[in-house]
């Protein structure tokens, strides 16, 4: 497994080699730290959304899956409190090192023959503007099928239906934020992806460091535009 170090290392010779006809301008350690911060959240969110080549979204792609498996994390969330917006929501503090959501499953008690009986549950993200509808107020009273969620204000928002017994756990599947080179100062902190992986985001480093010091930058910002979206 690479470190830190292997990959400032290889950057460098590939940054050199990069041009035959010029020499590029040298980089301090903190320019070359934070082009590969920049290029390894480009590569996580081509995974993570499908803008890469086969347009394929995380969990409809196996490679996708098997690139960032190790960034993928699932804990369980304690309810963190009520809103005053709706009757029948329930918060959750969003994770500080989340980076993408991906799934949630809810702990909700349904009533069977006089017992409560807790089950889990998936939860749907919608937009703000459908979870509106929702909401249980004085004017609305929606059947909620599916426990949904938004997010906002760094919470998880999940509306359940009226008649369910408030859930205590959610279970929530995430990507982190990866570990940042420019908190590490390039020393051995193992990179937490595979080897493949640091190849790929050295070449994408490489890249966004070209389009830096070239001269042609609007076409090249052009061509490389998708990769940051």
């Amino acid at each position: 497994m690479m470190e830190h170090s292997d990959i400032r290392k290889k950057f460098l010779i590939e940054y050199d080699k990069a041009s035959f006809t010029s020499s590029y301008p040298s980089l301090t350690d903190y320019e070359i730290a934070t082009l590969l911060d920049k290029a390894y959240l480009a590569l996580i969110a081509q995974k993570v959304t499908g803008n890469n080549p086969r347009q394929s979204g995380f969990e409809s792609d196996n490679k996708a899956i098997s690139d960032i498996q190790p960034l993928v994390v699932t804990k369980a969330i304690e309810q963190s409190g009520r809103s005053v917006y709706a009757e029948n929501d329930v918060m959750y503090n969003q994770p500080s090192d989340m980076l993408y959501f991906v799934q949630a499953r809810m702990n909700v008690g349904y009533n069977i023959q006089s017992n409560v009986v807790y089950s889990f549950v998936e939860v749907t993200q919608v937009t703000h503007e459908l979870a509106v509808k929702y909401m249980c107020t004085t004017h609305n009273k929606p059947w909620v099928e599916v426990p949904v969620c938004y997010m906002e204000d760094n919470k998880i928002i999940v509306l359940i239906d009226p008649v369910l017994h408030t859930p205590n756990t959610l279970m929530l599947t995430y990507v982190s934020n990866p570990e940042k080179f420019v908190d590490h100062n390039f020393d051995s902190t193992p990179f937490e992806l595979s080897d493949s992986m640091a190849e790929e985001l050295i070449n994408l480093a490489i890249i966004f460091a070209a389009e830096t010091v070239e001269s042609q930058r609007l076409s090249t910002k052009v061509n490389i535009r998708p990769l940051e979206s």
